[in-house]
């Protein structure tokens, strides 16, 4: 079961077309706790691939988390970044 304190819904955008939010791909929590990804934009979607495949470095937990592991690795997804091209944005309510 999914963590209701964590988002269920995390969006990455990018910010590379014409400097506007462009909708890159969306990370799902699943029914079993894990994480499902779609890819809306082929083009810019790589890092959300990566991410995916690879797991991301929570600096909170000091580990790579993977999808498997549902809210830690949504929580890491929202980090804060200091990049200027992409940005993920918890999107849980909409």
């Amino acid at each position: 079961m999914s963590d209701p304190s964590s988002p269920s819904r995390v969006v990455l955008y990018s910010y590379a077309k014409d400097l506007r939010p462009h909708r890159v791909a969306e990370f799902t929590c699943t029914d079993d706790g894990g994480v499902t990804l779609t890819v809306v934009d082929d083009e810019w979607g790589g890092l959300a691939r990566e991410y995916y495949r690879d797991g991301v470095l929570s600096r909170r937990d000091r580990r790579v988390v993977l999808p498997a592991e549902g809210a830690p690795f949504m929580r890491a997804l929202l980090q804060p970044s200091r990049s200027t091209y992409y940005r993920f944005a918890d999107e849980s309510a909409k």
